[in-house]
């Protein structure tokens, strides 16, 4: 008896094992085309580190993960790629992943089947730009959606197939000179092709993929940007801004995070650094991430990798926006209460990367008590205010002395080719009298006169980077606490006056007025709006509204010029909307909207008007968030802050952000 038992048992063990689906995935990364085609270099190779860790913290077996590069990625290579790793390797049920980053172009259609005359297309290793005739290389939408259509035939309706796309195929141009852009304005097509529209297509996707039908695995696909824009390389990474946005908003997810979730955290993360970029997403966003499969953030850490009785690596870094200077705590294992519990020792982020930092305690810890330890985050610092800058100037004299004004910035880190921030002297199209600031996405912070001292370029030069770093700080914050959990949502109203008087006639607009096919709130300039704010947690909650502009100009909505700190209040449970009208306007591109809550009073809009005040004149915060604030408000544009200032509890506060995207009004 004992043995039918053990044998059935063994038999219900291996099922239930069968039936774990296993992760597959695909990066394709072309960063060198062939140079007879006419493509610039790429720093797709950058994106391949963040999607395969990414990707392995999500339970991705590292030989499950096959990378092609640059001469392998033909068109026949990707497609044989494609077959070989998500269909030959991948059983049914199982999970997979595409990842492509590289150039994308708008090719003739060949079928009739686009809107505009066009298809969307990858462009692989040996893809030329300019038209050849019978020359057909591209990896077509049409052709790309059929062999996924395929991949998807075989996962199987438990299957589950994510797509990425770290290109763009058309876009407004921009300035050269200012970072690295992934597409081109230039289409495949001969000269005097005349697309003919299909007007019988309407609101066609930018691939049209992961459409739902029977017995085929659910398919949610994201790009890095809308057909009408170019993507841009970002950070000191120079990497995909999608790559890097996915890798951030994917450690923040959990069992329970939808594509949707996901995609609107990938909003938020490119509204960061690619403010002039919209995402776009395809497919059935409503199904889980990974079907379900996905691993949650961890609670604590553990020792990666033990280098002395006092200095560790953990698995966390700036992917997971925690910079060097975070504080730590270190406990025994099985820690459930820290209330409770008395540290082994107190520990600081040394050196922190985006999937792993360095650590160093205060106290020696035995290797076998640091092998189980757990480690908690304890007071969190956020990055600092540093700016890279590159200088393009064309009038010697000036240049050096630009140089030396940001060498004596210690905000400033000189960039040679891609800063965040450029200063610009002689370029086409721009007077030779003056110079101008600009963000690498061709925002203009400021325009001045070389003829005035030096004295006055420094103050102009300092004031408009520290501004800049502030702004940037503030949209890469994010704190989270669930009993603060206060969020808002936009009402677009229609605003005309009454005829005869001064009143308004005021009507709201349904939501999807402001919405594109992605999910992307859209703003109109001359729009209107206002918000509505939700209490979700159990105690009374106070709230300060920013509003983070494309060009990096910081608003405190609320509290308004005549409100008190305690008049911002919101009842738990309660929905309140405010009752202030907001009008959209120039200049266009993606703001955020950060909602801040917290158990006590804040007055963000006194922090920031007592910016340039002596130090005895600024108020006394209120807060730590305040007092984080005040310390990345100072009026010393050559210092970050300060020691004392850089961390903060990561549940002092809660901050609910949200973009939108602002477009001139449509004709």
């Amino acid at each position: 008896m004992k043995l039918i038992f053990s044998i059935f048992l063994t038999i219900l063990l291996l099922n239930a094992a069968a039936q774990v689906p296993e992760k597959y995935a695909l990066i394709v990364a072309i960063s060198n085309y062939a140079p007879s085609t006419g493509w610039n270099e790429l720093n797709s190779e950058n994106d391949i580190p963040l999607i395969k860790e990414s990707l392995k913290r999500q339970g991705f077996k590292e030989t499950h993960i096959r990378i092609i590069r640059d001469k392998e990625a033909t068109k026949q290579g990707i497609l044989l790629a494609m077959q070989q790793q998500l269909i030959t390797k991948a059983k049914p049920g199982d999970i997979c992943v595409f990842h492509f980053s590289g150039h994308g172009q708008q090719v003739m259609d060949n079928n009739g089947d686009e809107a505009d005359g066009y298809d969307e297309a990858l462009v692989t290793y040996d893809s030329p730009m300019e038209y050849e005739g019978g020359v057909e290389k591209h990896l077509r939408d049409d052709e790309f959606g059929f062999k996924l259509e395929e991949i998807r035939k075989h996962l199987g309706s438990n299957g589950n197939l994510l797509v990425l796309i770290d290109a763009c195929h058309s876009g407004t141009s921009t300035r050269s000179g200012l970072g690295t852009y992934r597409g081109t304005t230039t289409k495949y097509a001969p000269k005097g092709y005349k697309p003919v529209a299909n007007t019988k297509i309407v609101n066609e996707g930018l691939f049209s993929l992961g459409e739902t039908k029977p017995g085929l695995a659910p398919m949610s696909a994201f790009f890095a940007s809308a057909a009408s824009e170019l993507n841009q390389e970002c950070g000191e990474e120079h990497c995909g801004s999608l790559s890097l946005a996915f890798s951030k908003a994917l450690a923040k997810a959990d069992t329970k995070t939808s594509y949707r979730g996901l995609f609107d955290n990938i909003r938020l993360e490119m509204s960061k650094i690619v403010p002039g970029q919209t995402p776009n997403a395809e497919g059935e966003l409503d199904k889980e991430i990974f079907g379900g499969a996905a691993l949650g953030k961890p609670n604590y850490y553990t020792a990666e990798k033990i280098i002395s009785k006092k200095k560790i690596t953990i698995g966390c870094g700036k992917i997971y926006s925690v910079f060097a200077g975070t504080t730590l705590l270190v406990y025994p294992s099985n820690t459930y209460n820290k209330e409770t519990a008395k540290p082994l020792a107190k520990a600081i982020i040394t050196t922190a990367g985006d999937y792993s930092s360095e650590a160093e305690l205060d106290t020696e810890l035995s290797e076998d008590v640091l092998k189980t330890a757990w480690v908690f985050l304890d007071q969190v610092s956020f990055g600092d205010l540093t700016v890279p800058v590159t200088v393009k100037i064309k009038d010697a004299t000036l240049a050096q002395q630009v140089n030396q004004i940001l060498t004596t910035n210690k905000q400033v880190k000189l960039a040679n080719a891609q800063g965040d921030v450029f200063i610009e002297q002689g370029a086409d199209g721009f007077s030779a009298d003056s110079f101008y600031i600009s963000t690498s996405g061709d925002y203009r912070l400021g325009a001045y006169s070389i003829k005035t001292g030096n004295e006055a370029i420094a103050t102009f030069i300092n004031a408009k980077v520290a501004a800049y770093g502030r702004a940037a700080y503030l949209r890469n914050l994010n704190m989270k606490n669930e009993e603060l959990n206060v969020t808002f949502e936009f009402i677009p109203v229609d605003y005309k006056k009454a005829e005869g008087n001064n009143n308004a006639i005021i009507k709201d607009l349904p939501k999807k007025t402001i919405t594109d096919a992605s999910g992307n709130i859209v703003f109109q300039h001359d729009d209107r709006y206002n918000l509505r704010i939700i209490n979700n947690g159990q105690e009374r909650l106070y709230y300060n509204i920013l509003e983070i502009q494309p060009d990096n100009l910081v608003n405190v909505l609320f509290p308004a010029n005549n409100q008190q700190p305690m008049d911002c209040f919101i009842n738990p449970g309660d929905t309140v909307r405010l009752t202030r009208i907001f009008r959209i306007g120039p200049p266009n591109g993606m703001n955020v909207i950060k909602l801040v809550a917290a158990r006590s009073p804040l007055n963000l809009r006194q922090v920031f008007v007592s910016n340039g005040l002596s130090r005895g004149d600024v108020p006394k915060p209120n807060n730590p968030f305040e007092k984080l604030m005040q310390g990345i408000n100072k009026a010393d544009a050559v210092q970050t802050r300060g020691s004392d200032e850089e961390t903060i509890q990561p549940d002092a506060v809660n901050i609910y952000s949200v973009p939108y995207k602002i477009v001139p009004k449509k004709q």
